[in-house]
């Protein structure tokens, strides 16, 4: 076997409308602190903000048959929740838009939410 020739993910640039709104949101909806150049988590790769020139290039998600039925519209970032449940009831609380939290396979749970410039994310409990 080969030895890799990168690392961990470093940081993930995310698509946004307006970046001045974008850090306000995501500071008080999810609580993350921005640095002056990113958001930093704790761990795993630091969240980049990106203005795009048009409002259809803000797109996380694609369609695929291979996950949830036909067309399903996946997402391309997960976070992971230690309290599933506190964090999804928070976000209600804080005016954002959410799904139900859904069981899989008996093995975990997720939920999925919008940021203000329509990106979709998923949320997971991780193995339970």
């Amino acid at each position: 076997m080969n030895k890799p020739i990168v690392g961990q993910i470093d940081c993930v640039y995310l698509p946004v409308i307006n970046e001045e709104g974008t850090i306000k949101w995501y500071e008080e909806k999810l609580g993350v602190r921005w640095t002056g150049f990113s958001f930093h988590l704790g761990n795993g790769p630091e969240i980049m903000l990106v203005t795009v020139n048009h409002k259809e290039d803000v797109k996380l998600t694609y369609q695929t048959d291979h996950w949830e039925g036909k067309d399903y519209e996946m997402h391309l970032l997960t976070f992971k929740s230690d309290n599933i449940e506190e964090t999804h009831s928070t976000l209600v609380e804080r005016g954002v838009q959410v799904s139900d939290i859904k069981l899989y396979d008996g093995n975990r749970k997720n939920f999925r939410f919008y940021d203000l410039n329509g990106n979709r994310f998923d949320v997971w409990s991780g193995w339970i």
